[in-house]
């Protein structure tokens, strides 16, 4: 197999300069793929256009939800929340061919290969807390008095679960157990919205917000389970680092106002494996 595995997040597609850079995502080969790793939009409806659109260019579309995909916007006819909302997407993504982390993890035989795919969705559980708090209330508060508090708090209900956090450690162990079961002569690709590790957090402006980036629960996951790339978006910081030897690819678009001050027409897609045609 020829092509690239390319991968992007956070497009954001509620914003019309950025329907306009989604509108122009192509392959270079009829056999690329493409993650998308979360933040597609908030509205039902515009996440369900936008992926329509991908897959329809691209050979295989992964995709992970991110937090804006899980909220219940008051403006979006689909009401539902949690879990529910969650499985709704997954159902919306088998019905339009785009691979999600309830279905097998694809295996990338392009070159880099073989390498398992694994789209994970594990959420976050306010470990990574504000500097100099022990607990979450703690963290919590010193976010709220800086006037720094994700819309999670408002949009992403965790429903059936008390809150994010139990939320968050059932994705762990049902995750944990997928990766557990993968071929463990093959190397991976983790690709999920948060990253697996804090350390992509230390840069934000405001560090009270690394409290909805992720979990220590995973801060291992990229050694234990072979990977030879870890994908995230959600901090809208595009960069890549390594950690543990391994690298992490931060894929995210951003909003108009982030991309605009780099200067020049943004070009999301990162090439994860393969080589340019």
């Amino acid at each position: 197999m020829t092509g690239s595995l390319f991968a992007v997040s956070d497009l954001h597609v509620s914003y019309a300069e950025n329907r306009r850079i989604v509108d122009g995502l192509r392959p270079e080969t009829d056999d690329d793929w493409l993650i998308v790793a979360g933040d597609v939009g908030e509205l039902f409806g515009s996440v369900e256009r936008a992926l329509r659109q991908l897959r329809d260019r691209f050979a295989t579309v992964v995709w992970v939800p991110g937090n804006h995909e899980l909220w219940t916007h008051p403006s979006d006819p689909v009401t539902l929340r949690g879990r529910d909302r969650y499985d709704a997407l997954v159902g919306l993504c088998r019905d339009i061919g785009v691979l999600t982390p309830e279905d097998d993890y694809p295996v990338w035989l392009g070159e880099g290969g073989p390498v398992i795919v694994a789209p994970l969705f594990q959420l976050y559980d306010y470990s990574f807390r504000a500097p100099g708090t022990s607990t979450k209330e703690e963290s919590l508060r010193r976010a709220y008095k800086a006037g720094v508090v994700c819309t999670d708090e408002m949009m992403l209900h965790p429903d059936p679960y008390p809150d994010r956090e139990s939320w968050c450690w059932a994705r762990i162990a049902e995750t944990e157990r997928r990766l557990a079961a993968t071929d463990p002569a093959l190397p991976t690709v983790l690709v999920s919205h948060w990253p697996l590790v804090r350390e992509p957090t230390d840069v934000l402006w405001y560090p009270e917000f690394a409290q909805w980036c992720g979990t220590d629960r995973t801060a291992d996951w990229h050694v234990r389970h072979r990977a030879v790339a870890a994908v995230y978006g959600h901090l809208h910081i595009p960069r890549t680092t390594h950690h543990d030897g391994v690298r992490f690819e931060e894929v995210s678009l951003g909003y108009p106002r982030e991309w605009g001050r780099r200067g020049g027409e943004p070009r999301p897609m990162r090439r994860i494996l393969g080589a340019a045609s």
